[in-house]
């Protein structure tokens, strides 16, 4: 048996350096206990990622490094932490401590690339390093890397970084021959395709080393971030070990045999919903295996929902089921991230509501078990309209419409303060896409869990749901009626979502073209589609972004969401 060397794959509290510490502790405790000479941790590990402008308080970052450079280990450990430059003129670095048993601590890193794009930010915390990172440990030479240093290695970064840190270590490998290992401290934020891009990294990285590469990636949810875990190591000859996703827990891998690597959940019990609590063996020339997308992506949004909450210390949630697709999906993430006894359903009927939409509300709250009170806003709209009446009786139709949205929107909020919970707000990407939602009404909220997934994506992950409630027993929670009814919003009499919009694999598609590949509608129609409906849709995604400057944070699935990763300007003309 080799050297046993171990990842603390863990789910930090932004901000929270003191906790952040005790469970790095006690992750190390657990490695040791198991045989590892070696350990660490993901980036930034001891503040968690992304710390954004707690950077720039008075204090923090010291606070940081000292308390990295004071973690109790029993065997050598690298921490992720932010570096203080000594000087108030120049900025901090990301970096990594490396801390023994003897109470020894130094700097072995200061993160070389800081990427800028996307939903990252980092050239307006840190300064850029030249030098790479090197430690001695347990008899081995490692080289340290932080996340974006081993990315630009692959080419798939959308900048030119004017060095390449494996390329710098492959040299000094050459040179001196002297480097057994490189690990790699990340927090590599999730989307749905992430888990293939990872995997090559390390396989190229480890190729280009001559010796295995390391990736420890963070896990959990920071505010719309998500990271999935799934911390990996590669071989020269291209064998992958990975982590568990969605989990927290220690990745022992023996350097000598990569089967004999293992997972301890850390702690035992409380992994993610679908943690298979064993490694990962990836052959060469084989592939990680894919997870079901849809099971992926509840496990995504029940993390980000979860983490939000357990995070901000809310302990109970509030939103409207209408008997919906959206309010149904949303109830089934809200029970799994908090638990059902702290999820209240509220059914707020108008006169255009369908009694079917009522039961479908009523039979998804029975078999999730959360709480459902009907609350019929007839009287409150018929009030608001006589209020008025004058500006309906001329204006524009969707006024009126709006009315329910935003009655419904303000009993929503009224019983979320009078229970001290959070409301949750339901709509979906395609919806904020095309503004086809109210301000002040079903916008309302605290977080979105379905923010960042188009319509179609609802449907799929209603399936997973259903599919997870009957593996264990349960009554699916989202009926058949829901479905497969066409979806409405249920404003005016018959009214259907397809009045007003494409059909939703139509909307969808353009609408992926425009956001994640930034396709011009001139492409989009020679792919197929429909001139005047793609030159409707363009319009309506420009038209639309006052709303998306108001809506609640949502977890970020997709390659491009809405919020950091699109910062379109709010009042611009000429597209």
């Amino acid at each position: 048996m080799g050297e046993i060397v171990a990842l603390l794959q863990l789910n930090p509290i932004v901000g929270d350096i003191d906790a952040n510490v005790a469970e790095i502790e006690r992750a190390i405790a657990l490695a040791a206990a198991n045989g590892a000479v070696i350990a660490w941790t993901s980036e930034l590990a001891v503040c968690g990622y992304p710390p954004r402008d707690l950077l720039l308080e008075e204090g923090f970052v010291v606070r940081c490094q000292d308390a990295a450079s004071t973690v109790q280990s029993p065997i050598l450990t690298l921490v992720g932490t932010p570096i203080d430059s000594g000087t108030e003129r120049t900025k901090p670095a990301n970096g990594a401590v490396r801390v023994g048993p003897d109470g020894s601590s130094e700097v072995v890193c200061r993160k070389q690339l800081l990427p800028t794009y996307d939903v990252f930010d980092e050239a307006r915390y840190f300064e850029p390093n030249l030098d790479v990172g090197l430690s001695s440990a347990a008899g081995m030479y490692l080289g340290v890397t932080i996340c974006e240093d081993a990315w630009q290695h692959v080419g798939d970064v959308p900048t030119d970084y004017r060095t390449d840190p494996i390329e710098q270590l492959a040299e000094r490998q050459h040179n001196d021959g002297a480097l057994g290992l490189t690990v790699n401290l990340s927090a590599s934020p999730y989307h749905l395709s992430k888990g293939g891009e990872r995997a090559a990294l390390v396989r190229a990285a480890a190729a280009t080393l001559g010796h295995p590469f390391a990736l420890c990636n963070q896990v959990g949810g920071n505010d719309d971030l998500l990271f999935d875990g799934r911390s990996l190591v590669a071989w020269p000859d291209g064998t992958v070990v990975q982590a568990p996703g969605w989990c927290i827990g220690v990745l022992l891998v023996d350097l000598d045999d990569p089967t004999a690597s293992s997972w301890l959940a850390s702690p035992e019990g409380e992994c993610g919903p679908d943690c298979r609590c064993f490694v990962e063996m990836v052959a060469p020339g084989s592939e990680p295996a894919v997870p079901d997308s849809g099971a992926d992506l509840l496990c995504a949004v029940t993390t980000g929902l979860g983490d939000y909450c357990r995070k901000s210390g809310i302990n109970s949630l509030v939103l409207g089921l209408s008997g919906g697709i959206d309010s149904a999906v949303c109830a089934a993430i809200a029970a799994r991230a908090v638990g059902p006894s702290n999820v209240l359903g509220l059914s707020m009927p108008s006169r255009h509501s369908s009694q079917h939409s009522i039961e479908d509300a009523t039979a998804t709250a029975q078999a999730l078990g959360i709480e459902l009170l009907s609350m019929p806003i007839n009287e409150l709209h018929k009030e608001a309209e006589e209020t008025l009446a004058v500006e309906l009786e001329d204006g524009n139709p969707v006024a009126a419409e709006n009315l329910q949205a935003r009655i419904r929107g303000m009993l929503v909020m009224g019983a979320a303060n009078a229970r001290g919970s959070m409301a949750v707000a339901t709509g979906n990407k395609s919806e904020l896409a095309v503004g086809y939602c109210t301000l002040y009404g079903d916008m309302n909220g605290g977080y979105a869990p379905l923010g960042d997934l188009y319509k179609t994506q609802v449907y799929e992950l209603a399936k997973a749901i259903n599919e997870e409630a009957e593996s264990s027993g349960n009554v699916p929670p989202i009926t058949e009626s829901t479905l497969t009814k066409a979806p409405s919003a249920e404003l005016s009499p018959d009214q259907v979502d397809q009045d007003t919009l494409p059909p939703y694999d139509i909307l969808d598609s353009i609408l992926r073209s425009l956001i994640e590949d930034g396709a011009t509608p001139e492409r989009i129609v020679s792919e197929g589609h429909n001139p005047s409906t793609v030159t409707w849709v363009d319009e309506r995604l420009e038209a639309s972004e006052h709303k998306r400057w108001q809506m609640p944070p949502a977890p970020r699935v997709s390659e491009r969401a809405f919020g950091q990763g699109w910062r379109q300007p709010l009042a611009s003309r000429g597209r």
